[in-house]
């Protein structure tokens, strides 16, 4: 749960954070336009010129995403490519704030380092998804000019940094209380959607052998006839022989064990497309396209002998069990397909069990 989670705060903040690319830019490009009357202009453009190539890098990182879109359990491995370019992009504006800045002039100072506290906050909505990004970044932005202003030991600067200190406060305890309640969001989200999807698997799924159970039977059926168009559909209907008597001389448990045994040796004999379903009690159902109502009754046929000639085990002995089948293909409705399937079973059983017995083709 805890991986789903970091993986969907990565997959927001890639989601959410691209424009935060072009904000820090075009922030950029204002800092240089208030600074250019009073510093080299070299080393603005030069400044600037770093700043555009982390967010190239930065941008190339967010096209390359988008283009692999990894799923969950790849998601992870884009988190260090993303913390490593934001990091810089960030101590590109705290580190290069304090290169640029005119040692001089105190308002210039002030008003920089106020577009710093401004991108400082916008990282706190930014990348509020992953804690860890939101303190590393905003420290990068705020902290070396911080120290800067220090040094400098002025009663403006100090109390610029003064004011820093309990902006940091304020977000380090914010980031907090954002994160648990991001976490916790995103953790209920993925709880209930298993929670929906352990549902959905109950209300589709037979609990003992795991295969569909009637009622999705029924459901899947009827799309895969919808689906044939003017493919020819079979159905064929297992009926295991005198089940009654292995749980009467070996146990309910022994008959547990050989419906769930007869459910995986079906699905071993059976292609992926084949729908494949415990009915009810010891009756099992196959829906699968064929060629003709021929190849059907071979599958069938195959069947059969896989289950005769496959014991089970059972206490440490071999139980070998056989079943009676009935065949039907056509093209009209599933009901119609089971009865037809259903009545040939019936004679399956009635002509003496272990066999198959084919409907006409309709």
């Amino acid at each position: 749960m805890d991986h789903l989670v970091q993986a969907e705060k990565l997959k927001l903040l890639y989601h959410q954070s691209f424009p935060a690319i072009f904000a820090s830019l075009f922030t950029g490009i204002l800092v240089c336009v208030l600074l250019w009357p009073v510093q080299q202009h070299s080393l603005l453009l030069g400044w600037y010129g770093v700043l555009l190539l982390s967010a190239l890098a930065r941008g190339l990182l967010f096209i390359r995403y988008w283009y692999v879109r990894p799923d969950d359990a790849s998601v992870l491995s884009w988190e260090k490519p993303y913390f490593i370019t934001l990091l810089a992009s960030s101590l590109i504006w705290g580190i290069g704030a304090v290169v640029i800045i005119p040692a001089e002039s105190l308002l210039h100072q002030v008003v920089v380092f106020l577009f710093l506290v401004g991108m400082a906050g916008g990282a706190l909505g930014v990348y509020s998804a992953h804690r860890a990004m939101t303190l590393a970044t905003i420290g990068c932005v705020l902290l070396p000019m911080s120290f800067w202003f220090l040094m400098q030991w002025q009663l403006i600067p100090l109390l610029l940094v003064l004011g820093t200190l309990l902006f940091l406060v304020t977000v380090f305890k914010a980031g907090a209380v954002l994160s648990v309640a991001m976490d916790r969001s995103f953790r209920l989200g993925h709880e209930l959607e298993a929670a929906r999807a352990a549902a959905e698997y109950r209300a589709h799924r037979d609990a003992l052998t795991g295969l569909y159970n009637r009622r999705a039977f029924y459901e899947l059926g009827e799309g895969m006839m919808s689906n044939a168009g003017e493919g020819l559909m079979a159905m064929i209907v297992a009926d295991l022989d005198h089940f009654k008597r292995i749980n009467d001389s070996w146990g309910h448990p022994a008959g547990d064990k050989v419906l769930q045994e007869v459910g995986e040796i079906y699905l071993g004999c059976l292609r992926n497309d084949d729908l494949c379903a415990r009915l009810g009690g010891e009756e099992f159902g196959v829906l699968l396209r064929v060629d003709s109502l021929e190849q059907a009754c071979a599958i069938a046929e195959d069947l059969r002998l896989c289950l005769e000639n496959q014991g089970i085990d059972c206490d440490g002995e071999k139980l070998f069990v056989t079943a009676s089948f009935g065949v039907a293909a056509g093209h009209e409705k599933l009901e119609a397909l089971f009865r037809d399937a259903d009545s040939a079973l019936y004679r399956a059983k009635m002509d003496g069990r272990n066999r198959v017995e084919c409907a006409h083709l309709h």
